[in-house]
Formats: structure tokens, sequence, C-alpha cells
């Protein structure tokens, strides 16, 4: 006896593939974060200095274990908020205060790509909850966002850190160390801070 596929099959179909299309398509738009270098670490003269994704991807790593440590966290909360909070650069590269960009231009180039990401990843795919994230991560008023922001400081001056210490960067990281200080918005960030200046002044660039 022979089958016949019913005509609800093709919605569905068509649904796995256009979602297929749009899931592709996003993963190859971020693509660059492996693979453009951190503008801070190339204009210090870094040599093999980390990619986007490096960072994002040990930010993750701290934004979980961080919010372990306190149980009014949302560790999801914040593994998304870590990978979701530079997805902009996948486009619009890593700008910094030294590109010559104001905030409220870098706002608007960082938006503008996150809309084109909402869009084609749609409701589907998660693309309105990926804009909200960057949206409450970019306005750093929750509890979670607030930790974020300061594990991305975090982030940024234990890689210094180790820069220092294999003696990777032409130019003096200093900058890096100084730009943070008196910015902390949590205790975590503020002991995580003291931490690795500590470890700093003694020289250490290796784990205990």
């Amino acid at each position: 006896m022979s089958s016949t596929k019913s005509s609800d099959d093709a919605p569905a179909n068509n649904n796995s593939s256009s979602s297929a299309i749009a899931a592709i398509d996003f993963l190859t738009l971020t693509r660059s974060l492996k693979t453009t270098k951190r503008t801070g670490w190339v204009m210090s003269g870094v040599a093999n200095p980390e990619s986007i994704a490096d960072h994002m991807y040990r930010m993750s790593l701290m934004a979980m274990i961080a919010s372990f440590s306190n149980t009014s966290i949302d560790t999801n909360r914040c593994i998304k908020l870590a990978l979701i909070h530079d997805l902009a650069e996948a486009k619009v590269g890593d700008i910094t205060p030294h590109c010559g960009v104001s905030e409220e231009d870098k706002y608007k180039l960082e938006l503008g790509t996150m809309e084109q990401i909402q869009s084609m990843l749609g409701p589907l795919l998660g693309g309105d909850e990926i804009i909200e994230l960057w949206k409450e991560y970019e306005e750093g008023t929750t509890t979670e966002a607030k930790l974020l922001k300061d594990l991305d400081k975090i982030e940024m001056i234990l890689q210094a850190q180790e820069y220092e210490a294999e003696g990777s960067a032409e130019k003096s990281l200093e900058q890096f160390f100084t730009s943070t200080e008196g910015k902390w918005r949590t205790e975590i960030g503020r002991a995580w801070a003291q931490e690795i200046v500590s470890r700093r002044k003694k020289g250490d660039g290796d784990s205990k």
C-alpha cells in the first residue's frame, strides 16, 4: 500500500529549511569574531594577540564561576550576556576609545548590527532575546549586567598581566590597568582585580 506525505509536512519542512539558512548565515557572520584580533593589543604591539572570540570565551567562563558565588545572580543570564556583549563586533570590529569614533556613533553602529542579527534570526532562533540581552548589557543596570561590565574589564587586565609576564608587548600596557582603577561596580570585580594587580606586582604570570 503506497503512502503519501501529508500536506501538513510542507510548511514544517519549509520552516526547517528557513531556520537552517538563517542559522548558518548567522554563524558565518560570527566567524570574524574568531579571526579579528582585539584592537587594544594590536595597537600595543602584542605578538599574536587574542581574538574577540578568545576574550568572549574566557569572559563566559568568568561569568559562570562568578555567578555561582551569589545565589541571587542568574547564572544562565550571565553566560548569555557574556556570549552576546561583543557580538556586534562581528561586523563593526573592535572599536576602542582610540579609534576616533564617538561613544554615540559606536552605539549606533553596534545597534544597527544587532538589529540586523535580530532580523536574520527572527524570534524562532532567539533574535528578539539576543538584542534585548545586548541592550541590557549596554545599559548596565541589572545585577547581572553590572557583574558582566566588571568581568569585561577583569578579562582585559588579566590578559594584560599575562602579556606582561610573557614579555609579549612592544609598548607599555599600563593604560589597561589605570583605565579601570576605581571603576568596579561589584565586590567580585574589586576582589578579582586586587588579586590580578597583586600578581602583577609580584611578576606572577602563572596560576597557583
